[in-house]
């Protein structure tokens, strides 16, 4: 596991990857959060027309969404959509120049610590979004959950570079370290 987050009372591991060509933030693509029973949600569109940028908005902006994660059968005690005021906002958000002449998409698309780097300093507050979805704490809740993300990169570079080496993993459930190659050791 390269990172976790909490979802409800299921942890859900972290390891940043690339969707369409650019980097993803979220865990899993947006078909595994969609809507149980519905055939057209957010999450079946973004995953239809493979917009990385919108789902890298969508779930850093929305942590209440890790929870379809876990909550399949009472989804809608804990998660509820955007209404049609703010889905427009959403998407006339990541059109808008925030940064340098860059767009909050364009940020977006970066990897995490170079997006942490320019949100920091962006002017969300030109989007409409900013002010519906709460101003600076938008921001910091972005900030967040791009700091998970990029820790999760990190941890991931750090297992790639470490392939080679004698790494034991530790089986927690059944508490048997465990050498790369699979060679079990004794009971902790």
């Amino acid at each position: 596991m390269y990172g976790a987050f909490r979802a409800g009372a299921k942890w859900i591991s972290v390891s940043m990857t690339t969707w369409h060509g650019i980097t993803m933030y979220a865990p899993l693509t947006p078909e595994h959060y969609a809507i149980p029973g519905t055939q057209r949600c957010v999450f079946r569109i973004m995953q239809e027309h493979g917009d990385t940028q919108a789902w890298n908005l969508y779930w850093l902006s929305k942590p209440e969404t890790d929870h379809l994660l876990s909550q399949r059968e009472g989804w809608f005690h804990h998660y509820h959509s955007f209404n049609e005021q703010q889905t427009l906002a959403f998407y006339a958000a990541l059109d808008t120049e925030v940064i340098n002449r860059l767009t909050l998409a364009s940020v977006l698309a970066l990897p995490a610590r170079e997006a942490m780097s320019l949100l920091q300093a962006a002017q969300l507050e030109k989007t409409r979004f900013y002010d519906m979805f709460g101003g600076e704490s938008w921001r910091q809740t972005m900030l967040g959950r791009l700091f998970v993300a990029a820790r999760a990169a990190d941890d991931k570079h750090l297992a790639a570079d470490t392939a080679d080496a004698d790494v034991v993993w530790i089986d927690f459930h059944t508490r048997h370290p465990t050498l790369k190659n699979g060679t079990r050791h004794r009971r902790l």
